[in-house]
């Protein structure tokens, strides 16, 4: 299931594809004003195939099955790149090399220059190991930019954000209570945790988690998910941190 707030939510995916395109953009005109046929459009097509696969790949949240086909993919790429910069570096500087037309060859050369500094940002990034600095640096920056002015879960969420919420044994949950008007919710999904994750302290209504619990999910909706644990305790989750099993 595709769902763009992968993307919209983590300012370093978001970052780096419209840069990305910025590149592509600049380049694909440039190749066009410069009347160039032949290989540079092979280039200019498989470097917009790879970023819409990478852009599919995170919106699907599927980066770590494909992470190898798309570092080889990145590693052919940055040689294109590498070859095209040299190529109109060296016309720009020699303005006899070419009769008509040089902004056009500038143009490249620049949206070729963007698209070599994401690539490098983007091998360092997938190629980097989960658990490193690197890789926990891009998850924890999608959570903290949530909301940057209040508490980080405080945005609007498919369902109301639950407050505090005590632990009850589970043979006490079982027994009907006269006064309790509020239906329990119903955990029809379940997520397994990517990653470890630690609940704010300051917050109660989080809920802690390791790498590899499986939580039960009430929906399957927003940033952060209401989520119960096998030990019965519930709270809400980062979504980002869960994949649906």
């Amino acid at each position: 299931m595709i769902d763009f707030s992968l993307i919209a939510n983590n300012p370093f995916y978001l970052a780096t594809l419209v840069l990305s395109l910025i590149g592509w953009i600049i380049t694909f005109a440039g190749t066009a004003a410069a009347k160039i046929s032949g290989t540079p459009w092979f280039l200019i097509i498989f470097e917009l195939f790879l970023i819409l696969g990478i852009a599919a790949a995170i919106a699907t949240d599927s980066i770590k099955y494909y992470r190898f086909a798309i570092l080889t993919f990145l590693g052919i790429s940055l040689v294109f790149i590498i070859v095209a910069d040299d190529y109109t570096i060296n016309v720009v500087n020699n303005p006899n090399a070419v009769s008509e037309n040089p902004q056009a060859f500038q143009a490249i050369a620049a949206g070729s220059i963007f698209l070599s500094i994401v690539t490098f940002v983007w091998i360092f990034s997938f190629g980097s190991e989960e658990g490193s600095i690197v890789v926990n640096s891009i998850n924890s920056l999608a959570i903290n930019k949530v909301d940057g002015n209040t508490s980080h879960h405080h945005t609007p969420l498919s369902f109301p954000p639950p407050g505090p919420i005590p632990m009850v044994p589970t043979s006490l949950q079982q027994e009907p209570q006269a006064n309790n008007t509020v239906a329990n919710p119903e955990y029809a999904y379940k997520a397994k945790a990517l990653y470890d994750y630690q609940a704010n302290p300051d917050d109660q209504s989080e809920l802690s988690f390791t790498k590899g619990e499986i939580l039960d999910i009430v929906d399957n909706k927003g940033k952060w998910w209401q989520a119960r644990k096998a030990d019965g305790s519930t709270g809400i989750a980062p979504s980002n941190y869960l994949q649906l099993v």
